[in-house]
């Protein structure tokens, strides 16, 4: 029976390939026949042309991406999903344009990098119709993601897809770069077959930027349940668009402030002029397995035999032990009386933490709709029990299997879920940094503030501490001009990095 099933298997995929390959080659021969055709008709006079080619013989049908458009010119330009290749066709008042079921739209309504089953005449090239493909998926409400322009890869909520040698990003109706798109931008992804063939800026981001903080450093700052980190001086901390209600705790002291969040704009929060009031007190019991391990809060080892009073707000935790991984995780008090329960793995054996993740995709079959990795915390239950979120991909009718090239590792948590991570690196919102020996030179814009995934660290052009390895945000902020950012990839080695950026456009 093994021997039938290794002979099966091979002849089958054999005969599958085999059938791929005579579907594109036919579909590319109808295309060229129908071309020469068109030649043969433009080197005839217009009395002969009836004789030569029924005019049904000049249509042809496509699935492309919208890449731009010339309303001066009425010209379209798309990219074939099949090969890959940019093309340009007209457009008249004749022009049917449809939605995916058959409802009239406007070009307006049709964004760049939506995917369609275009009609076209070879010979005039001219659009016959336009309609949105009812083979192409599409996620929405994208947030938790991965671009890995390179390995053309992209990772969705733990799964991976391939990204099409093509593939667009666009952002108001503009094309725009991969190190556009920041982790708190919410996307929409867009694709065909087992391809990714279009990003859209759905939600895009704005900054917040603090002001006469100095009362608050050390301490955390929470936007919402979109970003919370730890207060350094002078920061611009890139922030989905909304509206939020923002939090600042330090040595027993709060303050909060309401705000609406712009596309591409700065919000000021002004802490001088801020209500500050003493915050409560909770009592948290730590449930740590094995119970003779060392716990440290905000950095001081603490004894928690006892229920320990912590204020309200976020508080780093680290649990050590020899032969022990390390935990490097935060909590939220929000409660008189809380409970946390921790468990150590053995160093070297397979992590069993409870972890949590939202799902971050959710299926559409509409082309008018559209992450910040956000610090981990653990629940502080009133039962002293861990809650378990089940991950979930995602997961539409018209979405292929993914990209068979493993799938993401990396997960955080939002909102009071539990979540505890086995590391020896910290949560605690400060970039980390390979070594002082390693650098990071940013030569332009000139006379631009750098900021580091929120931090400031010095005015363009500036040589800094390298980043730890991984995707980091890098935000460019100058009087009169629109703050941008950009979303870079920090190699895992021994090198420098330096990088150039576009100027910055004027106010």
């Amino acid at each position: 029976m093994k021997n039938t099933e290794k002979v099966i298997i091979p002849v089958i995929i054999i005969v599958i390939i085999t059938m791929l390959g005579i579907y594109y080659i036919s579909k590319e021969y109808e295309k060229q026949q129908a071309e020469k055709r068109a030649e043969q008709i433009s080197e005839t006079v217009d009395g002969e042309q009836e004789d030569l080619v029924d005019s049904e013989d000049l249509v042809y049908e496509s699935v492309a991406v919208l890449v731009g458009k010339d309303e001066e010119e009425k010209k379209l330009k798309f990219v074939s999903v099949d090969n890959e290749k940019m093309f340009e066709l007209e457009y008249t008042g004749k022009t049917q344009i449809l939605a995916r079921h058959g409802n009239s739209l406007t070009l307006d309504e049709i964004p760049l990098g939506e995917i369609l089953d275009i009609t076209y005449s070879i010979h005039s090239k001219e659009l016959i119709e336009l309609r949105i493909s009812k083979e192409a998926w599409t996620f929405t409400d994208v947030t938790k993601f991965e671009i890995d322009e390179a390995s053309h890869r992209m990772d969705i909520a733990g799964s991976t897809y391939r990204l099409a040698d093509s593939a667009i990003v666009s952002y108001r109706d503009e094309l725009a770069s991969f190190m556009d798109v920041t982790n708190v931008d919410t996307l929409i992804v867009k694709g065909y077959a087992r391809k990714v063939f279009s990003i859209i800026v759905d939600k895009g981001h704005g900054y917040v930027r603090l002001m006469n903080d100095t009362y608050f450093e050390g301490g955390w700052i929470e936007i919402g349940q979109e970003v919370i980190k730890k207060i350094t001086e002078e920061m611009l901390i890139p922030v989905p668009e909304g509206s939020y209600k923002v939090r600042f705790t330090n040595k027993g002291y709060a303050a909060e402030e309401d705000i609406v969040v712009e596309r591409d704009r700065e919000t000021v929060i002004d802490l001088s002029k801020a209500d500050i009031k003493e915050v409560a007190i909770g009592h948290v019991e730590f449930t740590i397995d094995p119970d003779y391990a060392q716990l440290y809060i905000d950095g001081e080892i603490t004894d928690y035999v006892e229920r320990v009073p912590l204020e309200y707000g976020i508080h780093k935790i680290h649990v050590e032990l020899a032969g022990y991984k390390n935990v490097d995780t935060n909590i939220r008090v929000s409660d008189e009386f809380a409970d946390v329960a921790i468990s150590l793995e053995k160093d070297g054996a397979d992590s069993t933490t409870t972890s949590s993740s939202t799902t971050t995709a959710k299926k559409t079959t509409s082309s008018s709709s559209t992450s910040s990795s956000s610090t981990s915390y653990l629940s502080t239950s009133s039962t002293g029990t861990s809650t378990t979120s089940t991950v979930l991909g995602p997961l539409t009718q018209a979405v292929p299997t993914p990209w068979p090239v493993g799938t993401s590792s990396s997960s955080s948590s939002t909102g009071l879920t539990s979540s505890s991570t086995s590391s020896t690196g910290e949560s605690s919102g400060i970039t980390a940094v390979v070594s002082d020996k390693q650098k990071m030179y940013i030569e332009s814009p000139e006379e631009a503030e750098i900021y580091i995934d929120g931090i400031y660290v010095g005015i363009s052009p500036a040589l800094v501490p390298k980043p730890g390895a991984g995707t980091h945000v890098i935000t460019l902020s100058r009087n009169g001009y629109i703050t941008k950012s950009y979303t870079i990839s920090v190699a895992d080695d021994d090198n420098d990095v330096t990088l150039s950026f576009s100027e910055l456009i004027e106010e």
